[in-house]
């Protein structure tokens, strides 16, 4: 028999959590009091506290059908009662793919049946995986389960906030904000829902892989563990992720790799010719295979137009939708969608296409975007030396390709705006530093100088 999620004894359970929870951010704010910017470190955990609590509110109340959130609940608390029932049955189920066919192996009328929806799809069980570890600290509560996803999330967050805070080339308040404070970020990615450990798994993976990539910066063995745990993670979950955030990684190693042979010039020019001739080859095995059902390109075009048809038609999935008109599922037809599907994942909803409160709030965040894009134009001056600098800034390249990379994944896929709003939270806090960024005086009146010195990370003193 589940628990009630708002019965007095999940609300109790909740209660004492949240305690605990704002005791321990406590000491840490207190262990931490020599360092400024830790004096944001309890309002940005609130904030996603308090938006978590919030999304549990929505779902469970306003939304009578309660959404995937209760579901992902529902099957953790039936593993929870399958590791007292059969100890090895849960470790069993923890370790094998689920499927139509497993559900009765090791679920019985004693642990309860996972949601059939939510079972056969490995994906989404995954989330119920990872939350059942934490059911057995938290009597199976709702609420407490909702606050520990939320202090997950808002700890990752941080992370990322420590990544770019002393960032130069944009106000710190915008990279506050942007990383911290996002209304419909903290909304759709506080709560149990994959939404909150993609996001919090990518902050993670961003963190240590650009902390490497830093000047005089070393990366320990729990920073490697917590790099493969967040690609795992991403790639149980959505692992079109790790494609996103790969194919920028690479652009900006290579990047790397051509500054430092920038006083070479016959290796660096034997580098760029190797890469051209590599790429060349990726290209011609694609063309070469294009009719083949293997094809791995062919599987992603399938993968991703089963995805847009589901939104589109499946009538469990409610909400404002919107069309592309997308009909062809080829290479052709998909760059030929890209603008339009950019665009989308960047700025809609517009304001007028708003019917509810959370969709008007993401339209007021799509204007501000469109107000970034427009003063991007003004506050450069010379557009052609805005972009000249943003090539030196390894950070803002990632940005950007990672933005549109994924952008258009979920403005192509999406179909409807609360799927929309989801998708596009990994590249949000991204996005608006990019449009936010200027080059710093420091560095412009260098170059004016005739000092050709980059900085690949210019920091805020």
């Amino acid at each position: 028999m589940k628990p009630e999620f708002f019965s007095l004894f999940d609300i109790s359970i909740g209660l004492g959590w949240l305690i605990l929870i704002l005791v321990g951010l406590w000491v840490i704010r207190l262990r931490n009091l020599d360092q400024e910017h830790y004096k944001y470190f309890y309002p940005a955990l609130l904030f996603k506290l308090g938006f978590g609590l919030l999304f549990a509110f929505t779902y469970t109340t306003i939304l009578a059908e309660g959404g995937d959130t209760l579901a992902y609940w529902e099957g953790a608390v039936d593993l929870n009662h399958l590791f007292w029932d059969n100890p090895a049955s849960y470790f069993a189920e923890m370790m094998q793919r689920p499927s139509a066919d497993t559900i009765t192996v090791n679920f019985n009328q004693r642990t309860g049946y996972p949601p059939s929806w939510i079972y056969k799809e490995p994906e989404s069980f995954f989330i119920s995986k990872i939350i059942s570890l934490f059911t057995f600290f938290t009597f199976n509560s709702y609420i407490a389960l909702t606050l520990i996803c939320s202090t997950i999330a808002g700890l990752c967050s941080w992370k990322l906030y420590e990544l770019v805070k002393d960032f130069s080339f944009c106000k710190h308040w915008v990279l506050l904000a942007a990383t911290l404070f996002i209304p419909t970020v903290a909304f759709w990615c506080s709560g149990i829902s994959k939404d909150t450990f993609i996001l919090a798994a990518f902050n993670l993976l961003i963190f240590y892989t650009f902390s490497m990539l830093k000047k005089g910066k070393t990366l320990s063995l729990s920073g490697i563990i917590m790099i493969f745990l967040s690609a795992f993670v991403l790639f149980k979950i959505r692992d079109f992720m790790l494609i996103a955030i790969a194919a920028p990684l690479a652009f900006v190693l290579f990047i790397r790799i051509a500054k430092k042979l920038s006083n070479s010039p016959v290796l660096l020019w034997s580098t760029r010719i190797l890469s051209t001739l590599v790429l060349m080859v990726v290209v011609l095995a694609y063309l070469q295979t294009t009719n083949e059902s293997s094809n791995l390109a062919n599987v992603y075009l399938e993968e991703v137009a089963v995805i847009q048809q589901d939104f589109k038609q499946n009538k469990l999935y409610t909400g404002y939708r919107y069309d592309l008109g997308i009909t062809e599922y080829t290479p052709w037809g998909m760059i030929k969608a890209a603008p339009m599907s950019i665009i989308t994942a960047f700025y809609r909803p517009f304001i007028w296409e708003a019917n509810s409160a959370f969709l008007f709030v993401s339209g007021l965040e799509g204007l501000l975007l469109i107000a970034l894009t427009i003063g991007l134009f003004f506050r450069s001056g010379n557009i052609w030396k805005h972009f000249a600098f943003i090539r030196t800034q390894e950070f803002l390249v990632f940005a950007i390709l990672f933005s549109l990379l994924l952008g258009f994944f979920v403005g192509f896929t999406s179909g409807l705006f609360n799927v929309l709003v989801r998708f596009k939270a990994p590249f949000m806090a991204l996005i608006i530093i990019f449009f936010a960024a200027r080059q710093p005086k420091k560095v412009e009146n260098e170059a004016i100088n005739g000092n050709d010195t980059c900085l690949d990370y210019p920091m805020r003193r």
